[in-house]
């Protein structure tokens, strides 16, 4: 089907949000499933993430930043060990607290599958007509908008 399919009729006020929502889920999902293969959980794949772009994180802050419970963020953290993408090791400041971090396969692997994640949606994009594209690159700073907003919500204890 055509790309602009999805661009006529333009949505009404009320409906942007529902749809916006959908939709982003959607892609999130759909990406997931396409590139992660089951290779990875999204879950690992985010912590895996977090890391890579972020560095060494202790464990308590890790699970605060996930939304995870501190058991559940063990197993996560275990798998990716036990593939080699991620170590753990006591907190040089506090050996009490532990920290992980990414070994070089697993930011190998992690920027791996960002980038056949950006390569799916670069497919879509070059299909697009360019006034198509434009708009879509117009509406970036919207979407990055939207992101910042949600990430502050939750930042501010708003869960």
């Amino acid at each position: 089907m055509p790309a602009s399919k999805y661009l006529d009729p333009p949505p009404t006020t009320s409906d942007v949000a529902p749809r916006l929502r959908v939709a982003v889920a959607r892609i999130d999902r759909l990406l997931a499933r396409e590139v992660l293969r089951g290779a990875l959980t999204r879950t690992q794949f985010s912590v895996l993430g977090v890391l890579a772009r972020q560095g060494q994180q202790r464990l308590s802050a890790l699970a605060d930043r996930e939304g995870l419970n501190p058991t559940m963020l063990s197993r996560v953290v275990g798998a990716l060990e036990k593939s080699g993408w991620v170590v753990r090791a006591p907190d040089p400041r506090d050996g009490r607290a532990v920290i992980v971090e990414t070994t070089a396969e697993g930011r190998q692997r992690y920027e791996q599958l960002q980038r056949e994640r950006s390569a799916l949606v670069q497919e879509y994009v070059d299909g697009l007509a360019a006034d198509e594209a434009d708009r879509l690159a117009t509406a970036l700073p919207l979407l990055e908008g939207l992101a910042d907003h949600l990430w502050r919500h939750q930042a501010g204890g708003a869960r």
